[in-house]
């Protein structure tokens, strides 16, 4: 391969394989007071200040290895709403050596019966909103892991569950942070997260001490202005994302930055905090970067801490980006581009990037290198469009238990393939051309077509099924449209049948899957889906031809 194809960092720093996460989390980089409030949630005002959340890390990790008996390299899950106490546990976990798996709370009960399959942990630490729908999801498990623990943060109210209480003056401590002694860390899970890949059902992403160390060394030797312990913001997606990962559970605790946590949005309660909390930096979705660019509450509050948004999770259009700018004139606009496999961004542009155009999510990070390939994985240049593919400490370890999947993610020489169409600008920037991939992003969560078409086959009247996104502008988001051929060839039906078909289907699935995997999209009634010769179903055909496919089909709900 030649050496021009590859596009390297300018950047290029020193990063430790010997140490663990929670070593660390030792380091005050920031020189942070101990008395210094570095997490705060939002609806009941609990606060933890650096020198308190650190003491509180190692009684709590006291009990998870004395009382509960967690040992190094055992899998912790957590299904939580926002809020400190979930990431006290998440370090807690780190401190003793043990592996985090964080579990999106909201799911419905199949897919957490899922989670828990492909993740086998060997504790599941809940919040009590989930003590009627665990139980139910567990049952169905096809192989629940047998010595499964479920531990509780707070007390309890069921008899079959212990929990873990908030620490208290006095609580015995480990003092020591787990240690590798001698070991790589890159060849030492932390982590497991949810993916869907680029394909196929979700996966179980591993995640090394070292892929964690980097992720976040890497965005502060790159920008230290996006990564400085001075910076507050307020943060609303789920813990349980790789958004968070990066932000809250290791970059926020490294600097002794301060982070307000909610546990769901709300608009107005959102620019409150802005204002109040004096927050320089605001992370986004493009769903609500189109409400602060839009909505007039936003206008009900001054904005005077604030210095840049960072939108992630999707490509943020051309259209949303400039009217956040007419409404925020101050306020730099920055992007990040990456994905769970690479723990986080692999790209970004900071508040130095002051020609970034609308459409470019920013430059390579540190230690980072990307090249573009075509379908066969042959370089086509930086200008190209081809599929980005990239390399760095960041990248994870592999898809746990799915060797096969962990091959076909990757390219010979540890390339990682993003599924992603892109190219290098003018400037220097990466521009997201397109997605290769069939994955639909809905509000920043990965849907899975295949799980969805699995589901719709089931239906009594759906004889094959196809599921796309559909970009929607009012929305600022895709949404997930199925195409379906009904049994008898009947999509000529009339409308009135046609609208009773689709609520039926559209509440079929509702009824398995979480809120954001919903058919948002509509359901359309076509008489034959285009496939390759093999049988396969051709999605990118009907993204192609989506006209084609709706004209006078389509049953909106």
């Amino acid at each position: 391969m030649a050496a021009h194809n590859i596009l390297r960092s300018p950047k290029w720093v020193d990063i430790p394989s010997n140490i663990s996460i929670a070593e660390l989390m030792n380091d005050n980089v920031s020189n942070t007071p101990d008395d210094k409030i570095i997490y705060e949630d939002a609806l009941t005002g609990k606060t933890a200040t650096y020198g308190g959340f650190r003491l509180h890390v190692r009684q709590s990790a006291c009990w998870l290895r004395h009382e509960l008996g967690v040992k190094p390299g055992q899998t912790v899950s957590i299904m939580a709403p926002s809020c400190i106490d979930y990431i006290l546990v998440v370090h807690a976990i780190w401190w003793i050596g043990g592996i985090v798996s964080p579990i999106n709370n909201s799911l419905h009960r199949k897919e957490i019966a899922f989670a828990v399959d492909l993740i086998q942990p060997d504790y599941l630490v809940i919040h009590d909103s989930l003590f009627e729908t665990l139980p139910r999801a567990l049952r169905l498990c096809q192989n629940c892991p047998p010595e499964l623990q479920i531990v509780a943060l707070g007390k309890p109210h069921n008899e079959w569950i212990q929990f873990l209480s908030s620490p208290i003056s006095g609580t015995p401590e480990v003092s020591q942070a787990f240690s590798l002694q001698g070991r790589n860390s890159a060849t030492i899970p932390c982590a497991i997260l949810l993916s869907s890949g680029t394909t196929g059902k979700p996966k179980a992403v591993m995640l090394s001490h070292h892929n964690l160390i980097s992720a976040i060394q890497q965005l502060r030797a790159d920008n230290p202005d996006n990564w400085r312990g001075s910076q507050r913001e307020i943060f609303f997606p789920p813990l349980s994302h790789v958004y968070a990962l990066y932000v809250c559970m290791t970059g926020a605790c490294w600097l002794g930055a301060y982070v307000c946590l909610m546990p769901r949005f709300d608009l107005e309660i959102y620019c409150r905090l802005l204002q109040d909390r004096k927050a320089t930096l605001a992370r986004l979705v493009p769903p609500i970067a189109k409400l602060l660019a839009e909505n007039p509450i936003v206008q009900r509050y001054k904005y005077p801490s604030l210095e840049y948004f960072s939108c992630s999770a999707a490509p943020l259009n051309a259209e949303t980006a400039g009217k956040l700018r007419a409404v925020f004139p101050g306020v730099a606009l920055c992007q990040t581009y990456g994905c769970t496999e690479l723990s986080g961004p692999c790209v970004q542009s900071g508040v130095r990037d002051t020609n970034l155009p609308l459409s470019a999510a920013g430059t390579l990070i540190a230690n980072t290198e990307m090249r573009f390939v075509d379908l066969d994985g042959v370089d086509v240049g930086s200008r190209g469009p081809g599929e980005i593919t990239v390399r760095g400490p960041n990248m994870m370890m592999g898809y746990k238990d799915n060797p096969d999947a962990t091959a076909e993610s990757m390219l010979d020489g540890n390339w990682y393939r993003t599924g992603d169409l892109g190219y290098i600008d003018n400037n220097g920037f990466l521009v997201i051309f397109d997605r290769l991939k069939d994955i639909i992003k809905y509000n920043g969560f990965q849907v899975s077509p295949t799980e969805l078409e699995e589901i719709l086959v089931k239906h009594d009247v759906v004889d094959e099924a196809a599921v796309c996104g559909v970009w929607s502008e009012k929305d600022s988001t895709e949404l997930s449209r199925a195409y379906v051929v009904l049994k008898g060839g009947s999509a000529s039906r009339s409308p009135d049948i046609q609208a009773v078909y689709a609520q039926s289907i559209s509440k079929f699935v509702s009824s398995q899957v979480s809120t954001y995997k919903q058919l948002k999209g509509g359901v359309v009634f076509v008489d034959s889906l285009p496939k390759n010769p093999t049988g396969k179903v051709l999605r990118r055909v009907i993204r192609l031809e989506q006209e084609k496919f709706e004209k006078g089909l389509l049953a909106k709900l």
